[in-house]
């Protein structure tokens, strides 16, 4: 990835972080020339990852990997399942959406 995407991604993640109340992920989206859920996949994995977009996609890959490796008989909405309540122990703000949730 390009320094110059790598740099819009940490302006994209302060925006957010300084606006936070004012904005919308949709304002800050259209600044950019983005998608509004492309500014929160940039501002989630920017979380996770200390301010670095890189390193939190990278712990997330990381940590589905784990819970693939650890339970392979775990379907797609299983595994998101988990991926969500790890997020959640990482103080990672989460959108709901009815797509998400698992058929018990």
């Amino acid at each position: 990835m390009s320094k110059e995407l790598n740099a819009m991604y940490f302006r994209i993640f302060l925006d957010y972080e300084k606006s936070y109340s004012t904005r919308t992920l949709e304002d800050i989206g259209d600044q950019w020339g983005v998608t509004k859920q492309r500014v929160w996949q940039i501002v989630r994995f920017g979380k996770l990852g200390g301010g670095d977009y890189h390193k939190g996609l990278d712990l997330y890959n990381n940590q589905l990997k784990r819970f693939k490796v650890k339970h392979p008989e775990l379907s797609k909405a299983e595994l998101n399942g988990l991926m969500r309540d790890w997020l959640k122990t990482k103080r990672i703000r989460l959108i709901k959406n009815g797509k998400n949730k698992l058929k018990k």
